[in-house]
């Protein structure tokens, strides 16, 4: 789907689309047309049901030969003009997919809407993304060509940028943003494609064959360690958690350099688990199918670094990416194993299913090798993240407040929206071990909780480092809050908006060009290590 902003001085067939799309509230004070554009704001009232502007409701009037297009399509929603961010999104969804169906392939969209929590700006931003995404699905499995997946007529959509958020914004800057707006969401479909493709074909190989296409293409320097070079870098958790699958592991490393020469980057850790049967400890079969989504951090590592390229952010950036299997065979690593990590300190390993954080703590302290000046992790770490925030938001770790609060922030500005839980010394007594540092779990209670506080053994107290569980957010099994059923690319968004904060502010810090890498590490390769 094409979208474009709307130039009103086209006019005549230049300008005209199969269809006109605007929203009504409920009555309740004042006139429910009151800010539908002028142009068709009485062909709406006259065409008006008595349920016009009641939440979901949808009407469709004629405008004639000399209107700006041939219907004009009314939804209602409800009583407030002013809108959550999820309900916006929902709505736009909702309208641009009823135009699908009904064989539209055109367009004018009308969006005068001023979002909770969010600047203009933010508004304007977030709509765009959501009208560009409204008609998202994956259908690449589907043979039947009369399958709804390959039913998308609609082609062009043309924003109406005279009101709501736009109002008083010029032209070049509309555009402007709408550019960038279509570039994010790109590679948000890149990144729901990635997560939604079954574990058969998206192997930790394919993965890795992937992230370095995609990132080459936009001038990232890629590095693919292989088995071997994991090895060697003595990630003893990532070889554990792989050692009951045939695929090899991989593990990815991207470099984004946009900010200054000698200003550190910010490192983006992200947990990468093709597929999680829970190993020895295996999962319960039903919806097992669902793990193919336990990538969807290291996914949304990949999308905030194509997209930071793609939008020219000035910020330094290096994504890591361990990718595995976690699978039941006579080789997989069992229940009382006591893996050595990267950093040399061990764990008792109490269930094979925590496997997210075994790989993460090899990448975390992997990701020191950069003297970056943040640390992010984003993993689809557990279940016990979904039972204490269900499906609203994501939880974020930290002992750096500054930090958090930035991220809330960001996250409230894109609806990407995370919450803090802690990390209290009294926590690590639930991970001791009588045979190693610590074990990888902690038992039932605060689950969660446990696992940032055995990924907290692997960073720097120096190094300021957040752990997003993203568990909640990262999929849906069924269409939720304007999302599609399959994976949402969480995360990327809030990221983004997140570093342009930092860059706005000038928040970097130099490091001299010497104390960026150690002896012998494989960081700067601009080749990778194996031809995967």
């Amino acid at each position: 789907m094409k979208l474009e902003i709307r130039d009103e001085r086209k006019t005549g067939k230049a300008g005209r689309t199969d269809a006109f799309v605007t929203f009504a509230t409920a009555p309740e004070k004042g006139d429910s047309f009151s800010f539908i554009p002028a142009e068709v704001r009485e062909a709406a009232r006259s065409g008006a049901p008595a349920e016009a502007g009641s939440e979901g409701s949808v009407y469709t009037v004629p405008l004639g030969a000399e209107g700006p297009a041939d219907r004009l399509y009314v939804f209602g929603i409800g009583k407030k003009t002013e809108l959550s961010p999820r309900k916006a999104r929902g709505v736009v969804r909702m309208a641009l997919k009823a135009l699908a169906r009904n064989g539209e392939t055109s367009a004018i969209l009308d969006l005068p809407f001023v979002l909770k929590r969010m600047s203009p700006a933010e508004s304007r931003d977030f709509l765009l993304r959501s009208a560009l995404l409204a008609d998202y699905t994956f259908g690449r499995y589907k043979t039947s060509k009369e399958d709804p997946a390959h039913k998308l007529p609609l082609k062009l959509v043309r924003i109406n940028a005279a009101t709501g958020p736009w109002a008083g914004v010029d032209r070049a800057q509309t555009e402007h943003e709408a550019k960038e707006a279509g570039a994010v969401a790109e590679v948000a479909r890149l990144v729901r494609d990635i997560g939604n493709t079954p574990s058969n074909d998206m192997t930790p190989r394919e993965f890795a064959d992937q992230a370095r296409k995609h990132g080459k293409a936009r001038g990232l320097t890629v590095t693919v360690l292989d088995k071997k070079a994991i090895a060697k870098e003595r990630m003893g958790g990532v070889l554990a958690v792989n050692q009951g699958s045939v695929e090899e592991p991989r593990f990815v490393v991207l470099e984004y350099h946009g900010g200054r020469k000698g200003d550190r980057p910010v490192a983006l850790v992200g947990k990468g688990i093709t597929f999680d049967s829970g190993g020895i400890s295996i999962k319960p079969a039903d919806r097992m199918g669902d793990m193919k989504w336990d990538m969807m951090g290291a996914a949304t590592v990949v999308g905030v670094l194509l997209a930071a390229a793609d939008l020219e952010l000035p910020v330094n950036l290096v994504g890591l990416m361990p990718l595995t299997e976690n699978m039941p065979s006579g080789s997989a690593y069992k229940p009382g194993d006591v893996v050595r990590f990267r950093n040399g300190k061990t764990a008792e390993i109490d269930n094979t299913d925590a496997e997210g954080r075994v790989v993460l703590a090899d990448a975390l302290d992997y990701a020191a090798e950069w003297k970056p000046e943040i640390i992010l992790d984003y993993a689809t770490l557990t279940g016990a993240a979904v039972v204490a925030l269900g499906l609203e938001a994501a939880i974020v770790y930290s002992d750096h407040d500054d930090l958090v609060e930035d991220l809330i922030s960001a996250g409230e500005r894109t609806d990407e929206r995370l919450w803090r839980l802690p990390m209290w010394d009294d926590y690590k007594e639930n991970i001791r071990s009588d045979w190693a540092d610590f074990k990888n779990t902690g038992g039932r209670w605060g689950g969660s909780i446990n696992a940032a506080m055995f990924l907290k053994e692997f960073v720097d107290p120096k190094t300021p480092w957040a752990h997003l569980d993203i568990a909640p957010t990262a999929y849906f099994e069924r269409d939720h809050a304007g999302y599609p059923v399959g994976a949402t690319a969480f995360g990327i968004s809030m990221t983004l908006r997140w570093l342009r904060d930092r860059a706005d502010s000038g928040a970097a810090a130099s490091v001299p060009a010497k104390a960026s890498k150690k002896k012998g590490s494989s960081k700067g390769s601009s080749s990778a290590k194996t031809s995967s």
